[in-house]
């Protein structure tokens, strides 16, 4: 399966991240209690590492999505009675584009409803603690465009996705395909080879009556192409007791078509063998009339067996595998 590479976006956001823990360190010593700002910026460290650098898969579990929300629920609480009203609008307040940028990876990497609560709970807080007239001043503006990015990245990542996976399920779907039309064609070429010696005798002796040929000729004559059309077109449906059935049926003037186009392939051999002695049984009764089996992969079925008597228009057999 093909791999989008997450390196690239992974390290950018997480120097990113980094920078702000570097503000945060930096600024705490303007604080209060700088003890505050350092455990604030350590906690927000691993957060960011976990979400940015952890876990293979491109979705985060939903344990690290509540534990991103809960930081941003603690990191206004640490920070915000530290920060004095004249540094308001400065990094001193360095955390709100920091959970900017990890509620911006959570959304990124598949927790939307965690990214969006954490940034409903920090928008709510930072109001509280700063007021209305500072909330467009105190990088808010950035809060909420990194979160609203890091949804839509994830969105484009998860359609780029399932259009890979389904690009790569044509692939194989036209492999499969590709695969059974070989089988069935080398198939059909052995069964021809088979019938080669015999068709050449029937050949040669018309060639030496000159086409006057008996009734009991003929009848062969017929029988030899009804045979012939059954080792090209029979494939997988052809065995040598249906073969032997047919040629009884034809003799007793039923038409007889077996038709594979690859629908036998993939079962398993109690199923094929099973299949093969419907055939058999629905062509040994089958009086009048003809008997036309299909394999074929564009149904929902594998085979069918459908059977009319003479002058009916309604089939005594109509069975569907």
């Amino acid at each position: 399966m093909i791999r989008i590479p997450r390196w690239p976006m992974a390290t950018t956001t997480y120097l990113l991240g980094l920078m702000h823990v570097g503000l945060g360190l930096y600024w705490s010593s303007t604080y209060q209690r700088p003890s505050a700002g350092i455990i604030a910026a350590i906690l927000y460290l691993f957060a960011l590492s976990a979400t940015v650098l952890g876990f293979r898969e491109l979705n985060i579990p939903s344990w690290q999505g509540l534990a991103n929300l809960l930081v941003a629920a603690l990191l206004p609480r640490m920070v915000e009675p530290q920060v004095t009203p004249e540094h308001y609008g400065t990094y001193a307040t360095w955390y709100i584009g920091a959970l900017g940028v990890l509620l911006g990876a959570t959304a990124l990497r598949g927790q939307l409803y965690f990214a969006w609560g954490g940034f409903l709970i920090a928008t709510a807080e930072i109001l509280l603690w700063e007021g209305p007239q500072n909330l467009l001043l105190s990088g808010w503006i950035g809060l909420v465009m990194l979160v609203i990015i890091g949804h839509a990245g994830n969105l484009g990542m998860r359609q780029a996705q399932m259009s890979i996976q389904k690009a790569t399920e044509e692939v194989a779907h036209a492999t499969v395909t590709a695969a059974r039309a070989e089988t069935v064609r080398a198939t059909q070429l052995k069964m021809f080879s088979r019938s080669i010696p015999t068709v050449e005798a029937m050949l040669r002796k018309i060639i030496a009556q000159k086409g006057k040929l008996s009734e009991d000729d003929r009848r062969e004559a017929l029988l030899l192409e009804s045979e012939l059309s059954d080792d090209i077109m029979g494939g997988d449906l052809l065995t040598k007791s249906i073969g032997r059935a047919a040629r009884s049926a034809r003799l007793r003037g039923v038409e007889v078509y077996l038709i594979d186009e690859g629908g036998l392939a993939g079962l398993e051999k109690a199923e094929i063998d099973e299949l093969h002695h419907k055939i058999e049984d629905v062509i040994n009764h089958q009086m009048t009339g003809k008997v036309a089996v299909r394999a074929t992969t564009s149904n929902r079925w594998k085979v069918s067996i459908t059977a009319y008597e003479r002058g009916s228009k309604v089939p005594n057999t109509d069975w569907k595998f």
